[in-house]
């Protein structure tokens, strides 16, 4: 069904609920159908081709959502089916959520005042990593989600919130049945779903997730640089099969673009690495790209690692000017995360750094300390426990606001103080007490403020 057929209004099937279609606000279009906003607030409805095996199909969703394991997952979940001569299903939708294809698609001019306008480099960061911890739920629980694309997932239209969801439940499938049925969009589907090779797998997931990644941060697609661009229409198809290099190859450099932004100017070295893992050796060995948890980590450590230039802006620490602006680098200190495990013998536990929870704090821009820094293996890694403010020179405040004790201990050892819940405390940058989030006698991290030098890129 094209676009031009879609109706402008669908029924409920269970209680006849009249639902009138936003056709001009379309959220998403695949191969099996297109996601329209509704004027009815906080539903959305997903219109399929009006044929007996879409019916069938919609039949099957709703058998296989009620044992699927989706618990705590963000999804758009189907609500009920659509009334016949409709196929399809209404679903839950939070107003004020928009398609990630919105942080893909820049202007021909002003990029940077696009790329600006959508948060900029942090926050872009900090969506994906989401998106990625999303997707490793998935995986983990069995469950491959087979279209990831800019139209697949939602994300805050406000600038102050980062939620993520995912729309087109219909595409999940267990992993024990990814050959039935080959998903996917055009430009974001894996080489070997291309090539008749595979089904969806988490492997074709996370391929798809590495291309909206680097579309959303570069402004460029992988695949599609200056030799695609300019050549025959049938390269764009050799690219996707994995027959042309990718535009950031180490060792082939036919197909670097001019445009966009260049990989160094917002990413890692952690995060070029997994993209050349996914566009090199992952494009003919799918066990060879990085899993969405992998993705997850290293993007959410590029996002601690952001500095705000006061052109607006924000950009990784590493760089000691801003890229956008040339601005020199604001006064930021580094917080290091340290393992502390078990004592093994007489003397003081090991303590193991971990480089890759490297926190940024920045002067006057309070820094949240998660879960996600502060515990191994957290239930959710999005709660809170520290709050740290520091003055631009000497002091950092630092405020207990999670629910359990915390120790401030100088670095030599001992019992030090006891934070409790809500409190408060002023560290002085001479001498820095450590910050302990457990009991000497149990394994935890442990919190060190260190000089202004950046932290390594990586």
């Amino acid at each position: 069904m094209q676009g031009a057929a879609w109706p402008s209004s669908v029924r409920a099937a269970s209680n006849n609920l009249h639902l009138d279609l936003l056709l001009d606000n379309q959220l998403g279009s695949g191969s099996e159908g297109a996601v329209f906003r509704t004027r009815y607030g906080g539903l959305a409805v997903k219109l399929c081709a009006s044929d007996e095996s879409s019916r069938d199909r919609m039949a099957e969703l709703f058998a296989r959502l009620r044992w699927l394991p989706l618990d705590g997952i963000p999804l758009c979940r189907p609500l009920e089916q659509l009334a016949p001569p409709h196929v399809g299903y209404v679903m839950e939708l939070l107003e004020d959520m928009v398609p990630l294809r919105e942080l893909c698609d820049p202007p021909q001019q002003d990029e940077d005042a696009w790329y600006l306008g959508g948060g900029g480099l942090r926050r872009r960061l900090v969506l994906l990593a989401r998106c990625a911890g999303v997707l490793a739920t998935l995986h983990d629980r069995g469950i491959v989600y087979s279209d990831v694309s800019p139209g697949n997932v939602l994300v805050s239209s406000d600038l102050g919130y980062d939620e993520v969801r995912l729309i087109d439940a219909d595409n999940l499938q267990t992993e024990s049945s990814t050959a039935a049925r080959r998903l996917g969009t055009p430009f974001y589907t894996a080489p070997e779903l291309l090539r008749g090779q595979s089904g969806n797998t988490v492997f074709s997931d996370v391929y798809s997730f590495a291309v909206l990644a680097y579309e959303v941060l570069t402004m460029n697609h992988p695949l599609i640089g200056d030799y695609v661009n300019e050549g025959e229409v049938e390269l764009e198809d050799d690219a996707q099969r994995g027959l042309v290099p990718w535009i950031d190859h180490c060792t082939d450099d036919r197909n670097r673009t001019r445009f966009g932004y260049p990989a160094d100017r917002v990413l890692t070295r952690r995060l070029r690495d997994l993209f050349r893992r996914t566009f090199e050796d992952g494009m003919t060995d799918p066990w060879a790209r990085p899993g969405a948890g992998e993705w997850a980590a290293a993007l959410h450590a590029a996002a601690d690692r952001c500095l705000v230039c006061p052109c607006g802006q924000s950009f990784l620490a590493a760089h000691p000017t801003c890229p956008w602006c040339s601005a020199a680098r604001p006064p930021a200190l580094t917080v290091t995360v340290l393992e502390q495990f078990s004592r093994l013998t007489e003397g003081p536990p090991p303590l193991l750094p971990q480089n890759d929870l490297t926190l940024v704090l920045q002067a006057h821009r309070p820094l949240l300390v998660t879960n996600r820094t502060a515990v191994r293996h957290p239930e959710d890694p999005t709660v809170a426990l520290l709050r740290m403010e520091w003055d631009g020179g000497a002091e950092v405040r630092v405020r207990n606001c999670g629910r359990s004790m915390v120790r401030r201990v100088p670095p030599q050892g001992g019992n030090g103080l006891q934070l409790i819940p809500g409190s408060a405390a002023v560290e002085h940058l001479r001498a820095p007490w450590w910050i302990h989030f457990d009991t000497e006698l149990r394994p935890h991290r442990i919190l060190v403020l260190q000089s202004v030098e950046a932290p390594d890129a990586r």
